[in-house]
């Protein structure tokens, strides 16, 4: 069968140590009533024979002001002294006992109904003005008031030897009573204390191994020694429980560890393969711009240029040489690093070729924040953009439109960015655009919006962002978000 749980022994160990209480403290109260009796007897009795002849008084003294003044105050005070009186009368014994105090207050009854008697007949005489009739009754009731005052002093007189012998019985058994009363509190203080601190260290000490095998446990220790195994109750059932918590912990965390450990590895593979990508599509670039032999190149715009000076045909000289600046700088390695003005001076060459073609239907405007110019930047990010903003942003207008390219310098970031005035893009063609892989069947896609993304997320190692900015018929805004650190070489 099973024994009480901790509920069961705490109700238990409580109830005897209320129980000793209880007992001491009922002992220690029934010694007081007796006490309290002893002293009630001291003063009960004297009081109603002060509050009588207190009213006994007063009644007499304003019955004689109204019957020498006929005031109508002492009238009223001679109503409410003489009603109290009334009352105070009816609260002694009237009936015959054995007992003399109780022989003493039935006479004493006798005569204060005798005494009000004869005030209210002298009341009734003097407003009948019957001055011999009121003076007769008015006398007799002072005679009847001496009476009074002579049973009162006799009573108190008896009260006062029934009040030395009760002080003396008090006396006697006051000093007992309270050696008694201490010593049975502080015995049951004293077994409540060590019923107590006995249960609480029984019920504690088994806890404490658990919180102490808890600490282990954040520590990493799993071998951390348990309270013994086999308690009939809650802390054995609360034990148990925590061995299996504490196996099933150790299990989670050699899985969380090992699936950790796979999870690292697969990053350092991803890793290994971002950088072959990234390598992957830099030579392809550099392979799409070694298919033109540069030297052959410029050495042919050169001459055009000459030819071109030499007939006069300036116009075609300067188309020339801006064409040669601009294929010279876009035929650099890509991964490199330039400041923000060689990139806005590789835009207005741009720009300047593709006025020579399109003529005034585009415009373009260039501003630039002087703290931005010397920022490091990945190489062609802007030249695609504006090249984007043309032909897709702007290729449907007719009325031509306008693109805007701007450099500025915010907080601890550069921004470079590029917005044109075009039919703008839905979300669903954005998300398509820029989740698109680069240079899958078009030699151009490297250079486009995704590669610049990835190119300036490399090159900042993930603290620069590009953000796209489109909505139907408001255009297309791109913005280049550059740490002030500058970019990775």
């Amino acid at each position: 069968m099973r024994r009480a749980g901790v509920r069961g022994k705490i109700i238990l160990n409580s109830a005897l140590v209320l129980l000793i209480v209880a007992s001491a403290v009922l002992y220690a109260g029934l010694a007081s009533v007796g006490l309290a009796r002893s002293v009630e007897i001291l003063f009960r009795n004297n009081r109603l024979m002060e509050d009588i002849r207190d009213s006994l008084g007063r009644t007499e003294a304003s019955l004689t002001v109204y019957l020498s003044t006929k005031s109508s105050d002492a009238l009223k005070d001679y109503i409410k002294y003489s009603t109290r009186l009334s009352e105070d009368a009816r609260r002694l014994n009237r009936e015959i006992r054995a007992d003399e105090v109780l022989l003493l207050e039935r006479d004493l009854a006798g005569l204060l109904d005798s005494f009000l008697a004869d005030a209210e007949a002298s009341v009734a005489s003097k407003r009948g003005r019957d001055v011999a009739a009121y003076t007769e009754r008015f006398e007799s009731a002072e005679r009847t008031l001496d009476l009074v005052m002579f049973l009162i002093d006799r009573i108190e007189g008896v009260f006062i030897s029934d009040s030395l012998a009760a002080f003396s019985g008090f006396n006697s058994r006051v000093t007992s009573v309270l050696v008694s009363n201490a010593v049975l509190v502080v015995f049951a203080t004293l077994m409540g204390m060590a019923i107590l601190v006995s249960f609480s260290f029984r019920l504690t000490e088994p806890l404490a191994e658990l919180a102490r095998a808890a600490e282990a446990l954040g520590r990493g220790d799993y071998d951390h020694d348990l309270p013994p195994p086999g308690r009939p109750d809650e802390i054995g059932v609360m034990a148990a429980s925590f061995a299996s918590m504490r196996e099933s912990v150790r299990r989670a965390f050699e899985e969380q560890r090992a699936k950790a450990e796979l999870e690292r590895s697969l990053m350092e593979e991803r890793v290994r393969l971002l950088d072959m990508d990234h390598k992957l599509k830099d030579a392809e670039l550099l392979a799409l711009q070694t298919q033109i032999n540069p030297h052959f190149l410029f050495n042919t715009l050169a001459a055009g240029q000459q030819l071109a000076l030499s007939e006069g045909a300036d116009r075609t000289g300067d188309f020339m040489e801006n064409l040669a600046a601009f294929i010279r700088y876009a035929l650099k390695p890509p991964s490199r690093s330039v400041r923000v003005s060689d990139e806005l001076e590789c835009v207005r060459l741009y720009i300047w070729l593709l006025r020579l073609r399109f003529g005034e239907r585009y415009r373009f405007e260039v501003e630039a924040d002087d703290r931005a110019l010397s920022v490091e930047t990945p190489a062609l990010v802007l030249q695609p953009l504006v090249e984007n903003a043309v032909g897709h942003g702007l290729r449907d207008r007719e009325e031509g439109g306008t693109v805007r390219v701007s450099a500025r310098v915010e907080g601890r970031e550069a921004v470079l960015s590029v917005e044109d005035s075009g039919g703008g893009m839905s979300p669903a063609e954005r998300e398509r655009i820029l989740g698109e892989p680069a240079g899958e069947g078009d030699p151009r896609a490297g250079i486009g919006l995704r590669n610049v993304i990835r190119r300036v997320t490399l090159a900042t190692e993930g603290r620069g962002r590009v953000d796209v900015e489109s909505s139907e018929g408001a255009g297309t805004a791109v913005r280049i978000r550059l740490p002030l650190e500058g970019v990775v070489p």
